[in-house]
């Protein structure tokens, strides 16, 4: 394997900012843009770069994973539809975006894939408060350790 910028990262995840919970087969972090509130990513604990890869428990329980902070960002965020994305194109660990979707104009093409916005609209930043705002709301809508 080489340098792997997300096993870097899941070394410490609770020290990490944008750290909500560590689940039962990943540890959920908030996006660091927020172009869609609450966007969250889910990083598979053990390093794997595909899911046929994973022993098949790891993998279901990777999916209640995501099904859960689904649940969560449904709850605090109350978006009209909830998107899935697992690539790998950009890093190869894997990893799943959870990102909700709203009406416009906070949504400006809600049928439409956010990767295809553009760059300086989808990399629009968040400040601290809002950052903090969103995990807090995400635990409080349930996406708590599982571990």
């Amino acid at each position: 394997m080489t340098h792997c910028p997300a096993c870097e990262r899941l070394r410490a995840p609770a020290a990490d900012p944008l750290f909500i919970a560590e689940l039962r087969q990943s540890i959920a972090m908030l996006h660091e843009h927020q172009a869609y509130p609450g966007w969250c990513v889910l990083f598979v604990k053990d390093h794997a770069e595909h899911l046929h890869e994973l022993d098949p428990q790891v993998r279901a329980d990777l999916m209640l994973d995501v099904a859960d902070a689904a649940a969560a960002l449904n709850r605090a965020f109350a978006p009209r539809r909830i998107n899935y994305e697992c690539l790998g194109n950009q890093l190869a660990h894997i990893h799943w975006h959870v990102i909700p979707r709203y009406q416009p104009p906070l949504d400006p093409d809600p049928r439409s894939v956010v990767w295809v916005r553009d760059g300086a609209q989808l990399h629009c930043g968040s400040t601290q408060a809002e950052r903090l705002q969103a995990i807090r709301a995400l635990r409080a809508a349930g996406l708590v350790g599982q571990a």
